[in-house]
């Protein structure tokens, strides 16, 4: 798959794109650097702060994590970002493949600062991505050499330590199951086992967290001492003959009712169908069957 080239006023990570890859498929993990520049995610955090005033009920002010929907229908910046030539890229060529989607439309994340959590261990939220969940994948079994999901999260805000960056266990996605249950008891306490090898995703703002789905890994808002909140979209990405995680038919029409397809670049117009709002694909014949038992209304996505 040939690597594309940067476009005029576009801007583009600092290494070879092939580092990135490289670095995905020896670790299961890499960041992009470069993806946004500094204009747009101002404009991007104001209009968030617009969107967020108008949720009802008001999210808390601590202590939470939630979502603000229908990001491509209210910010060309975050239609922009979702499609970067250069993340798209790296995302086909670790899939190993050309068609790809976004398993649930493209999730404005809001990581309240922690409060009444400082100090605390709270149990659970170990997990692995999609399509790597319970009763999807057949058996739970993930013995596949192909990957089918990667996790595609851009840093509006930069992930530190101190603002409550993704735990993760490196090299887990090589174990190839879901996070054992000792994982989800007694709280996370870095260092200590079971959760000895766990460390936290950092990436300057701007750039893309792109990680192997099967990555043990867990948001940690107790982590978040910053005072302030961590902005981030959440991409859940599959070959398109993968079923989607939600029923995403909610957001293509909040996008189609907009006026946003009309404002956009055709190549990133183009994207946007194909990433958000196109039909699933046959599967291949040798495709194993990564369908939920019982398709479900929209889940909790965390990070």
């Amino acid at each position: 798959m040939e690597c594309p080239s940067p476009i005029d006023g576009m801007v583009w990570p600092a290494r070879p794109l092939d580092d990135y890859l490289g670095e995905l498929r020896a670790h299961g993990y890499t960041v992009v650097d470069g993806l946004i520049d500094e204009a747009a995610l101002e404009r991007i955090k104001t209009v968030t702060a617009q969107q967020i005033r108008q949720l009802e009920p008001a999210p808390p002010a601590f202590d939470d994590r939630f979502g603000v929907p229908h990001g491509i229908a209210w910010s060309q910046d975050v239609c922009n970002a979702v499609t970067h030539p250069a993340a798209l890229w790296v995302l086909r060529a670790y899939l190993g493949a050309s068609n790809i989607r976004f398993c649930h439309q493209p999730a404005m994340t809001v990581l309240r600062p922690a409060k009444d959590l400082i100090g605390q261990f709270p149990e659970e939220g170990w997990h692995a991505d999609y399509p790597y969940h319970p009763d999807v994948y057949p058996d739970d079994r993930w013995q596949d050499d192909a990957v089918y999901g990667v996790q595609f999260n851009l840093c509006i805000d930069a992930f530190r330590a101190e603002n409550g960056a993704t735990q993760y266990v490196p090299d887990s996605h090589l174990r190839r199951r879901w996070p054992p249950r000792a994982f989800n008891e007694g709280g996370t306490r870095m260092g200590t086992a079971p959760h000895n090898k766990v460390m936290q995703m950092v990436a300057p703002a701007g750039s893309a967290l792109i990680y192997d789905s099967r990555t043990w890994h867990r948001a940690c808002p107790e982590l978040n001492v910053s005072g302030e909140d961590r902005l981030a979209i959440l991409n859940a990405v599959c070959p398109a003959w993968v079923r989607s995680m939600v029923d995403k038919q909610a957001g293509t029409e909040r996008y189609r009712a907009s006026n946003m397809a009309a404002q956009l670049d055709p190549k990133v117009r183009d994207e946007i169908e194909a990433l958000c709002n196109a039909d699933r694909l046959p599967p291949p014949a040798d495709a194993p069957v990564i369908l939920e038992k019982q398709f479900v209304g929209p889940r909790k996505i965390q990070i």
